[in-house]
């Protein structure tokens, strides 16, 4: 006992004859250590206060981020920064050589105005009168008047009429012009060349419609009620099979109403029809009244009303084979009206059964949801209806409760859209959407809202010119349609077959392009729907902004839940 604690000391002796530099120099490492160690955690808490920082790996789950940065599970994010409204101060650009362009700024009391009138093969003694009227405006400055004859029979009666009528006001003479074609630019035409005016506003008018002297100051006046394109004779489409309404014969108590398209004459400002070839003309034939309107509520969100100016005003008829809408054209307009239902359009009066959209780029996209929707419970919630071979379980989910579906596809060029408009079909069927927009009695059903990417046209467009083309018509459907649910299929993980060796990502980008028209949708005030008078469902048909849709992102050939996109 005695020898092994004389060895232990011993053993202590020794290590206490090593030179002692070297423990001093230990001792000092674990010094710095200790220090160096602590001022990292200060450093660390000093970041945290002072400076945000980003996980940019968008694989770290909850969990790490409670262990690595110890945030508690529950704990609400940290503010770093408080909201500041930033500072504008509006100011316009001074243009060089600034008079010659041509800017449309007029001031709020401008009144002038372009009257242009379209002759064909109507009464002379009609475009006397109108030609009369036009140069005897009240209240409002001289209007600028335009005759368009575009290769008509009858040009020399109607240069007869101008010449006499420029030879009775001769004060007013330059104001009246007479544009003559051999080519027919029918209907589109005059409104492609008001674009031309210079004026604030501008009215065009049939050749078969009266003006009166006050026409231009009653519309100024009811342009300040509500600004949109204004006319005297309008049409509001009904709801399934019932009875649609013209302006005024259906309106009696009003003095004015919202209108779906106006016909025989239009006013409004100048610098609206930049957005009248926004969107390519569905036909040459007719409809260029439904396209107006169709593209003023699509990209500048101004609507179409009729109002009591000129009422009970007439001309001399013309005979009645010449009258433009009649025969085949009735039907052609009805499938014009469903087409630019496709491209964004709103029908004012007729409130949109659909609970849920879903947006497809594939067959696939719409299988892959008819498959989810079979794999729901049947209506007693007793027997699972289960299809497909590779997935036979019953599935619950938003999808279950959709309601009324209907799908909203691109429709471009490389898209399967026949197929596309077969599974819509079917996706409608079997959520019985079909719903209708009468106008007379020809009804055609509204199933699936097909954009048309591009107008269905086989030229190549770039990215950015399909993509806007799909954001303004997404917008304008999601406006019409208001769902309350609108399903996204992910595409992380897909791609699409590209033909064209100049692009790539096609699905991410317009998956992205979507996720913004949701976007602009929720930040938008409703361009809301009029009901007759009556108050239904407040969040529907008020101009307020849309709270009630939610968008959720699912995956094809999974049974999880899908992932709600944030607001």
């Amino acid at each position: 006992m005695e020898a092994t604690r004389r060895q232990v000391f011993g053993n202590v002796d020794a290590l206490w004859q090593r030179p002692r530099a070297l423990y001093l120099v230990g001792g000092g490492w674990i010094l710095f250590v200790c220090w160096f160690v602590g001022s990292l955690a200060g450093l660390d808490k000093h970041v945290v206060h002072n400076r945000p920082f980003l996980i940019r790996s968008q694989d770290v789950d909850a969990y790490s981020q409670q262990i690595l940065l110890k945030i508690p599970a529950a704990a609400e994010p940290v503010q770093l920064f408080q909201d500041a409204t930033v500072e504008v101060k509006p100011s316009p650009e001074v243009l060089p050589m600034a008079k010659e362009f041509y800017t449309s700024n007029f001031s709020e009391t401008d009144t002038s105005t372009t009257i242009i009138f379209n002759v064909f093969k109507g009464r002379p003694k009609a475009l006397a009168v109108q030609l009369l009227k036009a140069l005897t405006q009240k209240h409002v400055s001289p209007p600028e008047v335009w005759v368009m004859c575009f290769n008509s029979p009858m040009e020399k009666n109607y240069r007869h009429v101008v010449e006499a009528v420029k030879r009775k006001y001769p004060e007013l003479a330059h104001n009246v012009k007479f544009t003559v074609s051999d080519f027919n630019y029918k209907f589109h035409g005059r409104f492609l060349l008001a674009y031309m005016a210079t004026t604030k506003y501008v009215l065009i008018v049939d050749d078969d419609k009266a003006i009166d002297g006050d026409t231009i100051n009653d519309y100024l006046k009811y342009m300040k009620i509500q600004k949109g394109v204004w006319g005297n004779n309008g049409h509001r489409r009904a709801a399934t099979f019932e009875a649609y309404k013209s302006w005024p014969r259906n309106f009696s108590g009003e003095s004015w109403a919202e209108q779906d398209y106006l016909s025989g004459m239009w006013f409004l400002e100048q610098s609206w029809l930049e957005y009248f070839t926004s969107e390519r003309v569905p036909s040459w034939a007719t409809s260029e009244d439904m396209h107006l309107s169709h593209v003023m509520r699509k990209y500048l969100n101004l609507n179409t009303y009729a109002g009591r100016v000129a009422i009970g005003k007439t001309l001399p008829r013309k005979p009645k084979e010449v009258q433009a809408t009649q025969g085949s054209a009735l039907d052609l307009r009805e499938y014009i009206f469903d087409h630019e239902l496709g491209r964004g359009n709103k029908v004012v009066s007729v409130v949109s059964p659909i609970q849920t959209l879903v947006y497809a780029e594939t067959v696939g996209d719409i299988d892959d949801y008819l498959a989810k929707l079979d794999a729901c419970p049947s209506s007693n919630n007793s027997v699972p209806v289960n299809v497909g071979d590779a997935n036979q379980t019953e599935v619950s989910g938003p999808w279950c409760d959709g309601g009324k579906t209907v799908a909203v596809f691109r429709g471009a060029k490389e898209q399967d859209v026949s197929g596309l408009i077969a599974a819509a079909e079917k996706l409608c069927a079997k959520t019985k959407c079909e719903y209708f927009s009468v106008k007379p009695n020809i009804r055609h059903g509204i199933r699936y809202f097909n954009m048309r990417e591009g107008y269905g046209q086989t030229m190549e467009i770039p990215f950015q010119t399909g993509a806007s083309d799909v954001l303004m018509s997404l917008v304008g459907i999601l406006n019409n349609v208001l769902p309350e649910a609108f399903f996204v299929p992910d595409v992380e993980s897909m791609s699409w077959p590209e033909t064209d060796a100049s692009k790539r990502n096609r699905l991410q980008i317009y998956h992205r392009t979507v996720l913004l028209a949701v976007d602009i949708h929720r930040n938008s005030k409703t361009n809301g729907k009029v009901i007759d008078g009556e108050v239904k469902d407040e969040w529907l048909i008020t101009d307020e902004f849309p709270s009630g849709m939610e968008t959720l992102i699912w995956q094809r050939g999974s049974t999880e839940d899908p992932v709600n996109y944030p607001s």
